[in-house]
């Protein structure tokens, strides 16, 4: 998570146009001038996110594919063993699912940093950064690491009491 925090933060560097502090807190002033910024930003998300997995793997980065949707490259990207799991319906349909009920997750720890950060006239993308960052802790997103911890030791279902 550090490193998806940083390449977010990051990205701002490439959009200093989208940064308040340089061109005026007006920015964000028109809808569709703060809608291509979270855009811009969705759009780059699975990439930073796979390359981040497939780093800390020692794998390879693999490419966006422009021509491929956006659940089904994300999850081509991520591809760490022998299985296309991006071919498989079953497995894209649950990962949108997943994707929907994080987005719909209501005001939790991240949106409450994301909504404070922007508060403050921070650029999309850093205030997206202060987001994953806050995302980070075990009472958070973090808490996902602890039940898949639970689950490799269970193992199956006969050793559920």
């Amino acid at each position: 998570m550090a490193m998806m925090t940083t390449l977010m933060a990051a990205t701002s560097s490439f959009y200093p146009e989208a940064n308040p502090a340089y061109v005026g807190i007006n920015i964000y002033n028109k809808q569709e001038e703060r809608d291509k910024h979270i855009l811009r930003l969705l759009g780059c998300a699975p990439a930073i996110a796979a390359a981040c997995f497939r780093h800390r793997e020692g794998l390879p980065v693999i490419e966006p594919d422009k021509n491929e949707d956006y659940v089904r490259n994300f999850w081509r990207m991520m591809k760490s063993g022998t299985k296309n799991y991006h071919d498989d319906p079953k497995i894209v349909r649950a990962i949108e699912i997943l994707f929907i009920l994080h987005a719909e997750h209501e005001l939790n720890c991240s949106t409450a940093a994301i909504r404070h950060m922007a508060s403050s006239l921070a650029d999309v993308y850093t205030s997206v950064a202060g987001a994953v960052t806050a995302l980070y802790g075990p009472r958070h997103g973090g808490a996902n690491e602890a039940v898949l911890k639970m689950l490799e030791e269970i193992k199956t279902v006969e050793a559920i009491p």
